[in-house]
């Protein structure tokens, strides 16, 4: 059973100051080495690396299909359910209930004078007075320490109730598909959840962002196409402040692999019957002239 978010608080613009959305398709990537059409679910690098999974790949052109309940343990990601399908000159993932950063924002250490000083904070007409400098906590993970550098004062009091009662994770998303096909192909993603915020998703042809200097970066739909002729589409690229980077529904398809074609056999020499020895024909009888005796 998947766990509810805790619903928070939290404005757009309190959640700008620490996290950018944006959708985007990239440049083509230069890529010589040929590639096979394939698919995974989830990877991640950095502080906690997570491989290909599930992971398939196909490389005679045959569909190949594989599956994970679960992904390895680790603290980061978790996930309910996730298969991926490769085959010739096609891809696909599906992905349900994904959860980025469990209960993390629940185990961060608050300063004990932070709940003090945010309960100083003017509720209304801050907006020209100075920034405070608020004792803000380490997040873990690597990442860099929160900064209210870029946040007008009157988003404050919305970065304390985030901090002071943390939404359930990150982000969390109900279901993720992406697919492609030859050098086209997209995503379809269900109800995402940022921060305890339900966000509402542009189309793919349209782009949002939020302001710069953030925690996390999130790029919705990436295409690529590779100079081998691949194309891969991917549906979220999360990049946790360059500690962490993690990959959710990658689909390359490869260009076609070749059809095999029958070998033509050589002609077959069909030998002439045996012939069979015959018998030589009789000489013709030579008649033999004699005189018989007279009787009488």
């Amino acid at each position: 059973m998947r766990r509810q978010l805790a619903p928070t608080v939290l404005t757009a613009a309190a959640v700008a100051g620490v996290v950018t959305f944006s959708l985007v398709a990239s440049a083509p990537v230069g890529n010589a080495a040929a590639r096979p059409s394939s698919a995974y679910a989830v990877s991640a690098e950095g502080q906690v690396p997570v491989a290909k999974t599930p992971y398939a790949e196909s490389l005679d052109g045959k569909r190949q299909t594989t599956s994970a309940l679960e992904l390895p343990k680790n603290p980061l990601i978790s996930v309910r359910a996730g298969t991926a399908t490769a085959g010739n000159d096609s891809a696909s993932v599906e992905l349900f209930d994904i959860v980025i950063g469990p209960d993390i924002l629940s185990q961060v250490k608050i300063p004990p004078e932070l709940k003090q000083q945010c309960a100083n904070l003017p509720k209304t007409g801050a907006d020209n007075l100075p920034v405070p400098n608020l004792a803000l906590p380490d997040l873990g993970l690597g990442l860099p320490k929160l900064s209210t550098a870029d946040l007008p004062v009157k988003n404050l009091p919305d970065l304390c109730n985030l901090l002071l009662t943390p939404p359930k994770s990150l982000l969390a998303i109900d279901s993720l598909n992406v697919w492609c096909s030859g050098d086209t192909g997209g995503i379809d993603i269900g109800a995402l959840t940022l921060l305890g915020q339900t966000v509402k998703l542009p189309t793919t042809k349209q782009g949002a962002s939020l302001p710069s200097n953030p925690l996390a970066s999130i790029k919705v739909n990436s295409q690529a196409k590779h100079s081998d002729g691949a194309f891969t589409v991917t549906g979220l690229t999360i990049n946790l402040a360059g500690a962490e980077t993690i990959n959710l529904a990658s689909a390359t398809c490869a260009k076609p692999a070749a059809k095999s074609k029958p070998t033509p056999k050589p002609p077959v020499d069909h030998p002439a019957p045996p012939q069979v020895n015959t018998p030589p024909a009789a000489p013709v009888p030579t008649p033999v002239k004699t005189h018989q005796p007279v009787t009488g």
